[in-house]
């Protein structure tokens, strides 16, 4: 119990708001990707989302090219 309670004390002397996050600093983020990208929210998590994927998928598919090579080489 007393943990909590020093905790709870110790985020209240950091966080300034009731959020973790200060919501005017999100909406100003935001508001710039939104700007710089000029794409919606839904396209950059799907592109993100994509990418996320593709890399250890593409790094699987180098791995079972090279084992495969090592193989017939060894021959």
């Amino acid at each position: 119990m007393w943990i909590e309670t020093t905790l709870h004390s110790a985020l209240g002397l950091i966080l300034h708001h009731s959020e973790y996050v200060d919501p005017t600093l999100v909406d100003w983020i935001k508001d710039k990707i939104d700007q710089l990208t000029g794409v919606s929210a839904t396209t950059i998590v799907v592109v993100l989302g994509a990418a996320t994927l593709a890399f250890p998928i593409g790094l699987m598919a180098l791995a079972l090219r090279r084992a495969r090579r090592g193989r017939g080489h060894k021959r």
